[in-house]
Order: structure tokens, then sequence, then C-alpha cells
């Protein structure tokens, strides 16, 4: 065999190994760019719990119909139970890529040791992988309030105590929540909206008025799109503190929660 022929069969099967590697390595991104996309939790309803409390939570998303285990980072140990799962009903003004098409329905106890603040986050896994942590927040027992109807205006305005956070949500058009409170001569007021940054949908106003129904804050955006007032009362007594939302679009996603404090 001359020199020439073995160089050229040299060259061929080296060629045959470069198209080995390349159809290896097609297939491997082949592989790759088929892998399922993991499941995304989108809204979390209700929005705060307290510890100890025994809660049903609705759950939307996208690719949820595998899911296979729901845990809570920060929770050793804890389990939720999958109740049911299916297709969640659209809304109205809002798109399915914000408040997802698949629903969750879930039920556990939170651990008499969950730390209030916004430690823990929802985690959910199964045959599409794992998802991102999504926020969970807890609520230090005895503040936790639910909304009380009527209150939507000064009139029908329930007292909230202070501290407290009250959770509520506007699922009506045209709907507005108010609170009356007390504050003593010379301390201050924060009202505090918690809602977009724990997943709601809502785009909260926040207006404090005075006794004469006089405004004396009104915020739309603080943190993110959650409103923040805080202001002192030099003489003290009753206030309403009303919370609506900016965009005129009620929906069932639109929950939030008012903390009032006395900082």
């Amino acid at each position: 065999m001359s020199c020439m022929a073995s160089r050229c069969r040299a060259g061929v099967a080296a060629w045959g190994m470069v198209w080995v590697a390349c159809g290896a390595a097609a297939r491997a991104m082949g592989e790759e760019a088929k892998k399922p996309e993991p499941p995304v939790l989108r809204v979390v309803q209700p929005l705060g719990v307290e510890p100890g409390e025994s809660v049903r939570w609705t759950v939307r998303g996208q690719r949820l119909d595998g899911v296979t285990s729901v845990e809570v980072a920060a929770w050793p140990g804890f389990k939720a139970e999958v109740v049911s799962r299916g297709e969640a009903p659209g809304i109205n003004g809002l798109d399915a890529g914000r408040v997802g098409d698949r629903r969750l329905e879930l039920k556990a106890t939170v651990p008499m040791d969950a730390v209030a603040g916004t430690n823990a986050a929802w985690v959910v896994s199964g045959t599409n992988g794992v998802s991102a942590p999504f926020p969970l927040v807890v609520v230090r027992k005895g503040l936790l309030l639910g909304e009380k109807e009527p209150n939507d205006g000064f009139r029908d305005a329930p007292g909230a105590p202070v501290p407290s956070v009250l959770r509520g949500g506007f699922a009506a058009k045209g709907d507005v929540d108010v609170f009356r409170v007390t504050v003593p001569a010379g301390r201050r007021l924060r009202a505090e909206v918690l809602a977009e940054r724990a997943g709601s949908t809502l785009d909260a106003m926040l207006t404090v008025y005075d006794a004469r129904r006089a405004t004396v804050a009104s915020v739309d955006d603080t943190a993110g799109r959650d409103p923040v007032v805080e202001f002192e009362s030099k003489d003290g007594g009753e206030y309403f503190v009303a919370v609506s939302y900016a965009n005129d679009q009620a929906a069932p996603t639109h929950d939030y929660l008012l903390y009032l404090t006395l900082p």
C-alpha cells in the first residue's frame, strides 16, 4: 500500500470520527431542546397566613398538572396535600401568562414555629422539574384579621386595632375597603399595603382621611405598586384608611394585606 493511500484512509477515518462526534453533539442538543419547562407559580391565595392556621390554598400557574410534591422552603418536613387540580378559569383583563391557566387546591396546617415575615417560599416539583420559589407571607399570630363587609364607606367602616394586619380583596368592580383607626396624640401611623410583592395582581391605592373626611395623604406606588403612608397625628383621634385599586379593574386575584402599625 502506498503512503498516499494510507494517508487517504486515515483521513477518511478521521472525518468519520468527526461526523460521529457531530452527530452525538446534535442529538445531545436536541435532547436539551426538548427538556420540559418547569412548573411556574403565579398567584397563591390566601395571601397571608399565621402560625397554627389550617388553610386551604388555591394556586394558579403554568404546567402544574405534573406536580407531585408541594413544599415550603424554611419549613423542614412540611408537605401540603394536593386536594385537586385542573384548569384555572380565565380572568377578564388579565393575561393567562400573568395569572396562570392551571390550578392546584392545597390544604395544610402552618407550623406553629413559622417565623413572621417573607422568608418562607413555596416550591413545587414533579414530572416537569422544580419551580422557582414563590413568596409566602406569614403574619405574627393574633394580628391577622379577615375583611368584614360592608366596609365600602365612612359610615360602615369597621374599627381596626393598631397594630393589626387586615386581609382583603377586590372581586367586584367599584369596590373600596375603608377601615376606622384611632391614633394617639403625638404618635405616627404607618399604613402599608402588601400585594404585588406577594404575587397579587392588585395595583393598590392607599388614602387616609381624618375625622372630618379631609384627605391626610393619598399614595399610589411606593414599594413597586404597593403603597405606604406614614404620618404623625398631632392631636390624636379617629382616622379612616381606605384601600382601592388604581386601574379600575376588579379581579378575584386582587388580594392584599394592610399592615397598620404605630412605629
